[in-house]
């Protein structure tokens, strides 16, 4: 490739992409959402023990979001923690989903 076809190819990714800034804006909203979720589900988790209910369905929402990003992180970054997390945590979400069903 020229230099010339290096530059197109660049700028048509920018017209359809996000710039730099623009993508760490868009990863750390996400990275907020998620802590909002997590302790909304920490909150209703809480409440519902109190009053001795299950509350298997929030365990695993949680569980399944960080299985999800443990595994993508694995996927990416190749470290064996991150795998053993992810599959620890999938199994989490799987059991809590059984148990939300058969409670």
């Amino acid at each position: 490739m020229d230099k010339q076809q290096i530059l197109e190819q660049n700028k048509k990714k920018k017209r359809s992409g996000l710039d730099e800034r623009e993508q760490k804006i868009y990863n750390v909203s996400f990275g907020l959402g998620a802590v909002v979720v997590g302790v909304l589900c920490l909150v209703f988790s809480i409440y519902r023990a109190v009053h001795f209910q299950a509350f298997y369905e929030f365990v695993s929402i949680i569980t399944a979001y960080l299985c999800t990003t443990f595994l993508y992180q694995f996927k990416n970054i190749r470290r064996i923690p991150y795998l053993i997390a992810g599959i620890a945590t999938g199994a989490a979400a799987f059991g809590c989903l059984i148990l939300f069903f058969m409670v």
